[in-house]
């Protein structure tokens, strides 16, 4: 492999790190967030 394919490469694996990471934390975030608040019912429009 060339350099520029391995900093291709380095570079590509970094953002899927980044995006994966991300993914979780708004997974684990959404999930916890029920736990930690309670959720009121939605509010009925007179």
């Amino acid at each position: 492999m060339t350099l520029a394919q391995t900093l291709f490469a380095l570079a590509l694996g970094g953002v899927t790190l980044l995006v994966t990471g991300f993914a979780l934390y708004v997974l684990s975030s959404t999930l916890w967030a029920g736990r930690w608040f309670t959720r009121r019912p939605p509010r009925t429009k007179r």
